[in-house]
């Protein structure tokens, strides 16, 4: 099956034209190993679930960006970068430089001249490509005459969930586009026209609510996965389909979304009454002991393990595959994560003031509110335990053990003006982080660094469905009101406060439940917080149309001395985002090919 999938992964050219099965000539031209028919790959279970298996390679693994590190999934206002590419696609706008010069995006794909897995994909070129193997394999699901009945519910299930996923990726970077659902021919015309995005948010909720009925609960207790025990946890679930059913929804209910389909930027209250339905049957497993949120103990397992295995926690719903523990060099840049004194590659990522005050007080009050405790003159005493996890800050222990090889000068934190680690290739704003990887992965202490570890960054896990589910619920029905559309359905404040505790914050004030609107911008605040640095914060401000505001723009550094005599935020830098900015380009190429496929507004 493998070298099937070798011969057949042909590039995905973006006409909406077909990804063509090879000519019988051109076929017989390949090597002996690769003459396979149809009838071998879709007939039974094996085969079929390798086709499918192929599909899962396309899911884009962020954290696999190329040298700029953090900054390569990061583009909203919480850091600021070390590369040529962070500047010009993300702090300069400039997406189609982007789209031409791909070795660090996720997004277009295979137009870089490099090689190698790093450079090839994004979710333009990836998601086409998913669609096209989605629905061929829904073309032959009645093929497999020597599936079982669960066999071919497993397959259907995987592939309508493909079909779904990857025209979401696609949707909610770039807008409303044609909803493929059937294998094209060479012979066919390709005129379909762009939907709104809330046609497209449509077509993909029906696929993902056909995924939910077929896929399992859990894969190990299925007489097909039994099999395969123990070694099933990424593949697609029946929370998987859910969790992405009522995301797709509470994109869709969102301002942005909702403005340019209806006109009107605010949020659809119905929309979000079905998201949080979609999000409450995750929430069910997760009172089963399906699912559930990682202590704190031991959260740093959602995304790395210090003893080199896989990160697969219950907290994880869906996430990208992992291809063995070997993280060789070919796949993982480490380098990009560290400062440069410590075996960093020179583009290491600065977490911004401004977003560093999202992290609140020990006390679960924001910084600003009376009564918190914040003092300007100690700035970093008795936060958020979230803000220590994920943040490194002056005078924070760089290196586990203090051996000959450490300079002095290289085992804590100086990050103050003038400092050994205040400099290009190193903070350049105050601050470091510290999320994905343990104290000890340094040049000091390891040094096979850039190539023997490995960590994630999760596509959806539990914390964020309550998250998502407490803002669905508080938009349809403010704060402290049960949904009326959900039998036992939390209220946003109770989901809201069951991520908190884990962190051991306590519940959110009562001065913030006043009506919905006060409400969000607490929600807002824990989303910043619990999901700091994993790929939503653009997303977030993009889809609650305030991303254009000058307060999401702006980039502040925190100028202080050695003695810490004094504190000054300062402008590093305003980020460029105009209207345009909401939506990627197609590039000109693609949206020139007929005029029902137009290009975004202002590209």
């Amino acid at each position: 099956m493998k070298k099937y999938i070798q011969h057949y992964s042909i590039k995905w050219i973006f006409s909406l034209c077909a990804l063509l099965f090879l000519s019988c000539e051109d076929y017989l031209d390949k090597a002996p190993e690769s003459d396979i028919t149809e009838e071998d790959v879709f007939q039974e279970f094996i085969p079929f679930q390798g086709f499918i298996e192929d599909m899962y390679q396309s899911i884009i693994d962020v954290a696999m960006r190329q040298e700029w590190g953090l900054t390569a999934w990061n583009w909203g206002d919480e850091v600021v970068g070390g590369g040529s590419w962070d500047i010009a696609f993300n702090d300069n706008g400039d997406y189609l430089w982007g789209a031409y010069n791909v070795t660090n995006s996720p997004f277009y794909g295979q137009r870089s001249s490099k090689t190698g897995p790093r450079q090839k994909q994004g979710y333009w070129d990836n998601g086409w490509y998913g669609i096209r193997k989605a629905n061929i394999a829904l073309e032959n699901i009645e093929n497999c005459i020597a599936c079982t009945q669960e066999q071919k519910n497993l397959l259907e299930g995987q592939a309508y969930f493909f079909r779904a996923y990857f025209h979401y990726e696609i949707l909610r970077a770039w807008g409303g586009i044609p909803y493929i659902d059937k294998v094209f021919l060479p012979t066919d015309e390709m005129r379909y026209p762009r939907l709104t995005y809330h046609q497209t948010a449509e077509r993909i909720s029906e696929d993902l609510r056909k995924a939910a009925e077929l896929l399992p609960v859990d894969w190990d207790q299925t007489q097909t996965g039994q099999a395969y025990a123990g070694q099933n946890k990424l593949r697609l679930t029946k929370g998987a389909a859910y969790g992405y059913l009522g995301k797709n929804l509470l994109y869709a209910a969102s301002p942005l979304m909702n403005g340019v389909s209806t006109g009107n930027y605010v949020f659809d209250a119905n929309m979000c009454m079905k998201a949080a339905a979609a999000f409450h049957e995750v929430i069910k497993l997760a009172d089963q002991g399906v699912y559930a949120l990682e202590p704190w103990s031991t959260y740093s397992d959602n995304f790395y393990k210090v003893d080199r295995t896989v990160p697969l926690g219950k907290e994880i719903i869906f996430s990208n595959p992992i291809p063995g523990l070997e993280h060789s060099s070919s796949r993982w840049e480490f380098g990009a994560h560290f400062l440069n004194t410590h075996g960093g590659y020179g583009t290491f990522a600065s977490p911004t003031e401004n977003y560093i005050e999202y992290f609140g007080m020990a006390n679960g009050l924001p910084i600003f509110e009376p009564g918190s405790g914040y003092d300007p003159a100690n700035p970093w005493e008795n936060r958020d335990p979230r803000f220590y996890y994920n943040i490194l800050k002056h005078g924070d222990q760089l290196v586990r053990n203090f051996t000959d090889n450490v300079p002095e000068m290289d085992r804590y934190a100086l990050l103050h003006i003038g400092g050994r680690h205040r400099s290009a290739g190193n903070s350049t704003t105050g601050y470091g982080y510290t999320k994905f990887y343990p104290m000890e992965w340094n040049r000091f202490e390891n040094s096979t660094l850039p190539t023997q570890r490995y960590f994630q960054c999760p596509k959806l896990r539990l914390a964020d469905v309550y998250l998502m589910y407490a803002e669905a619920v508080n938009e349809a029905f403010g704060p402290t009101t049960s949904p009326t559309n959900i039998s036992g359905g939390l209220t946003s404040q109770e989901a809201i406060n069951i991520v908190r505790k884990r962190a051991d914050v306590p519940d959110v004030d009562s001065r913030f439940l006043i009506d919905k609107e006060t409400f969000r911008d607490i929600i807002w605040r824990e989303r910043a917080v619990e999901l700091a640095f994993e790929n939503h914060r653009w997303y977030d401000l993009r889809r609650w149309y305030v991303a254009h505001e000058l307060k999401y723009r702006e980039k502040y550094a925190l100028n202080f001395d050695a003695d810490l005599t004094y504190f000054t935020k300062v402008l590093y830098k305003v980020k460029v985002f105009d209207m345009k900015h909401y939506w990627l380009p197609f590039l000109p190429e693609q949206a020139s090919l007929y005029p029902e496929f137009p290009q975004n507004p202002g590209w």
